[in-house]
């Protein structure tokens, strides 16, 4: 029923061979293999790492880790995130202060917010504590509304006589000590420390602004990034003055003595623009 000979006679049209041409080539046997990019300098890096040429990440180790292959497929094994018994939950139950009263615990600092977030405050140290409400707001909003803050605050200035920002910052044992008194009572225990907190940040972040710009003023520059970056004067003369004086004669020229002053009209002084009115170079 099923025989060798009737294969043959099949074939005899192609010549007795088998069909080797018929079905699709899988691979270019003249030419040698080319790795894809798995030996380049370049290669599996972002453009700012080409500078790197002491981490090659070549090799088809690599290549496989990077697109998740083979037994790469989950990789990397750990994360930056993963936290498997759960160090890292801000857990519900968690009492920072007292375990018996959950309202006790409400609004409580649970980290220093406002030196690690590193707000621009604007806010001078000289000005008074309820300037600072704003900024206890953004993180205590659920606790506490703005009018509360700022009678809580009004309370610290009159009754701990605290007037400023400053103030706050230089007693601050004197705030804890009245704290640990009327702590619980006109103010929440919460919004002591987080007064504590904003007003010590607010005034090290005015004290890094005025050295900034003291050293700026000594020609020490700096980007807002901190980067030094250099610069010239301007390269063109002084500015015109309102009224010419004529320097006494000491050299002979043309005009050794001028004969009367001019005064510039009022609509006519000179301007701010710096080619406009300037004597050259």
């Amino acid at each position: 029923m099923f025989s060798p000979n009737l294969l043959l006679m099949r074939a005899s049209g192609y010549n007795n061979r088998v069909m080797v041409f018929a079905h699709r080539r899988q691979k270019s046997r003249y030419l040698p293999p080319k790795a894809a990019h798995v030996r380049s300098p370049l290669a599996h890096k972002q453009p700012e790492e080409y500078h790197n040429t002491w981490d090659p990440r070549s090799g088809v180790e690599w290549h496989n880790r990077l697109r998740n292959r083979n037994h790469y497929r989950h990789w990397p094994w750990a994360w930056w995130t993963d936290d498997p018994i759960r160090h890292h939950r801000d857990l519900t139950y968690r009492r920072t202060l007292s375990a018996k009263e959950t309202s006790v615990n409400e609004g409580y600092p649970l980290w220093d917010y406002y030196s690690e977030v590193g707000q621009e405050y604007k806010t001078p140290s000289h000005f008074p504590l309820t300037y600072v409400a704003p900024f206890i707001h953004l993180y205590t909003a659920k606790v506490w509304s703005s009018e509360e803050l700022r009678s809580y605050l009004s309370v610290i200035m009159e009754e701990a006589q605290l007037k400023r920002i400053q103030d706050v910052a230089d007693n601050i044992g004197k705030l804890r000590r009245w704290g640990e008194v009327y702590g619980g009572k006109s103010v929440p225990k919460g919004l002591i420390q987080h007064v504590e907190l904003v007003c010590l940040d607010v005034v090290a972040q005015n004290d890094r602004i005025k050295n900034r710009q003291q050293l700026h003023q000594q020609s020490i520059l700096r980007t807002n990034e901190m980067e030094r970056y250099y610069t010239l004067p301007h390269l063109h003369g002084p500015a015109m003055p309102t009224t010419r004086a004529q320097a006494p004669g000491v050299c002979p020229q043309r005009f050794t003595w001028m004969q009367h002053v001019p005064k510039f009209h009022p609509l006519q002084l000179p301007d701010r623009w710096k080619g406009a009115n300037c004597y050259p170079a």
